[in-house]
């Protein structure tokens, strides 16, 4: 018999349960994934706030100063400007070792982060289509007709932009968000806005450029569901880089990059081509507020 010790089916409590395991592994990573949108929340909350009272002073105030329709503006800036700071967070804060050092994984930081700050994009840009919808602005503007304030200004049709106003900073902050999250250099991550926005352009431009030929008008047809592809193909292959990311050299103070003179080519070039780029579409603009019978 005490040879047979060794042989003895373990007792029942000491078998893992593996009903249990499988339902505690979801559970911890929930709670990582929790516990990492509220640090980005927490991180970011000033940036969430000032574009929200943005938003407020440009539905209720500005009608008194300029058109209302600057507000459509706003999405795009904050795609300019959360798309780095989400993404290149940790380089810009010097903290990439210890951030990867956590338990969380590459991919639940890389989603808790684009939750974060698309999520903040996709419902500022639901703000905006729900003033533009309702026509916000020109309630507001009534009142301040009516006691002599302001003078009435052109009802605002916006057509072509109500696609635009989703896809286009959609597309800046995938492409900017995607660029700062794979690299180590803090000099590309404060340019990342720049690129971002000109790939972006670019992308528009391509869009409109097909309408052209096909319908001889702007219809957003193309144009809109090809930022989305672009925007969501730009945040994969950022991902992929993000996740096979090594921890990279601290930069404090910032530095001049390596091969700086090539940098100021390149910047040069992407603000000639940006100024090509916004001049075209300035041409359009008229375009995009007139209503689809009038193109």
């Amino acid at each position: 018999m005490r040879g047979n010790v060794g042989n003895e089916i373990p007792s029942k409590a000491a078998q893992p349960d593996l009903l249990t395991d499988s339902i505690a592994k979801p559970l911890r990573k929930s709670s990582v994934f929790r516990g990492l949108l509220w640090a980005e929340w927490f991180a970011h909350s000033k940036l969430l706030l000032l574009f929200l009272w943005l938003w407020l002073i440009g539905v209720w105030v500005m009608p008194l100063f300029l058109h209302p329709g600057w507000i459509l503006l706003l999405g795009g800036i904050y795609g300019l400007i959360a798309g780095p700071a989400y993404g290149g967070v940790d380089v810009l804060e010097g903290c990439e070792e210890f951030s990867f050092s956590l338990p969380a994984t590459r991919s639940q930081r890389y989603a808790a982060r684009l939750t974060v700050g698309g999520g903040t994009l996709l419902l500022l840009s639901a703000m905006n289509l729900l003033a533009l919808g309702l026509d916000l602005q020109q309630v507001l503007a009534r009142l301040y007709i009516q006691t002599g304030i302001i003078k009435p200004l052109p009802v605002l049709k916006p057509g072509l932009l109500y696609g635009l106003i989703l896809a286009l900073p959609l597309a800046i902050f995938a492409f900017s968000f995607a660029l700062s999250s794979a690299t180590h250099s803090r000099t590309f991550i404060l340019t990342a806005w720049f690129w971002g926005g000109l790939g972006a352009l670019a992308v528009l431009q391509l869009g409109f450029t097909y309408e052209e030929l096909v319908w001889a008008s702007l219809n957003g047809y193309f144009t809109c569901p090809l930022l989305l592809a672009a925007a969501g193909i730009g945040l994969s292959i950022g991902h992929r880089f993000y996740r096979l990311k090594e921890i990279g050299q601290r930069s404090i103070p910032l530095t001049l990059p390596g091969k700086w003179w090539l940098w100021v080519i390149l910047f040069v070039i992407g603000v000639f081509a940006a100024l090509v780029l916004v001049s075209s579409l300035a041409e359009n603009y008229p375009k995009f507020l007139a209503p689809a019978d009038q193109r």
